[in-house]
């Protein structure tokens, strides 16, 4: 009991963060849902991850992660978990291709206190109660939402370390998202536009500020595994980037044109001639 005159304070919280590509998010107390699903509280984009795949409970310093059931499985550590278990400052929770570290207390931020790209303020959590309700309902059937929003989250910080000179940083951010899409691409599955386009865009602007052209590679072989065309705007932006890049492979470009030949309607053999043509011009600007 106080003395008189004296006021009591509530101790204070025990911050705990998941680190995940170079973001730290805040968890306070409740019930998280990770996966690919729309419902999810925080949003994987890996094909290897169910769209509800995993449960993280928060309650003060006491962590707990548990598998709902996903095909692929959780590892914990490098080991694979079965039922719900305790989690730590330091340990590394695995899904998919994504890998997230527990941050409890003042000891991760010190870990990563000049490696973090940035910081969302807490994400908000759900009852157990709620997060039960939304793991029973069906999920949605389309996937674009989730996938959106990851994007917008990817794209704006992104461009705050593009803006402040951090091109590393954008890469390493970018990079998982950008290969996992040209991967599905290249397996044949389908990719939205808006996806696509978004990583055609952040491509080409890693290859504008970057010496190596990888970028460039990447940004025409996705372009040709996804069938797509070349108007005369993206055909002057691929002709500005193979100048700036003297080393990037013109062979892929080819097989992108070459691709496009092979094509019935009328545009996407307008779309050979303006790719093939930028080969040309490169060609001929390299002698």
């Amino acid at each position: 009991m106080p003395r008189d005159g004296e006021t009591t304070e509530s101790p204070a919280l025990t911050p705990v963060r998941v680190r995940w590509r170079r973001q730290e998010l805040l968890l306070t107390d409740g019930t998280y849902l990770l996966g690919r699903d729309s419902s999810c509280h925080i949003l994987l984009e890996d094909a290897r991850i169910s769209r509800r795949h995993a449960r993280i409970s928060v309650d003060g310093s006491l962590v707990f992660v548990e598998d709902l059931g996903s095909m692929n499985g959780i590892l914990v550590n490098g080991t694979r978990v079965r039922e719900r278990r305790a989690l730590f400052d330091g340990d590394w929770v695995t899904i998919g291709g994504e890998e997230l570290e527990l941050c409890i207390g003042e000891g991760g931020r010190q870990r990563h206190k000049t490696d973090t790209l940035d910081e969302l303020s807490p994400i908000p959590p759900s009852s157990r109660k709620e997060a039960d309700r939304r793991i029973s309902e069906p999920p949605e059937a389309e996937e674009t939402t989730q996938r959106t929003r990851s994007l917008e989250i990817l794209a704006n910080i992104a461009d705050q370390a593009l803006g402040a000179g951090r091109t590393n940083d954008a890469a390493d951010l970018l990079k998982t998202t950008l290969l996992d899409v040209l991967q599905e691409a290249t397996d044949g599955i389908g990719v939205e536009d808006e996806t696509r386009l978004f990583c055609l865009n952040y491509a080409l602007k890693l290859s504008s500020v970057t010496t190596k052209p990888k970028w460039l590679d990447y940004a025409v072989d996705l372009l040709r595994v996804t069938g797509s065309s070349c108007d005369a705007d993206l055909a002057r932006q691929l002709s500005a980037a193979y100048r700036a890049h003297p080393k990037a492979d013109l062979g892929r470009l080819d097989a992108w044109a070459n691709s496009l030949l092979n094509a019935e309607d009328e545009e996407a053999r307008a779309s050979a001639g303006r790719a093939a043509q930028i080969g040309v011009d490169v060609r001929r600007s390299r002698r």
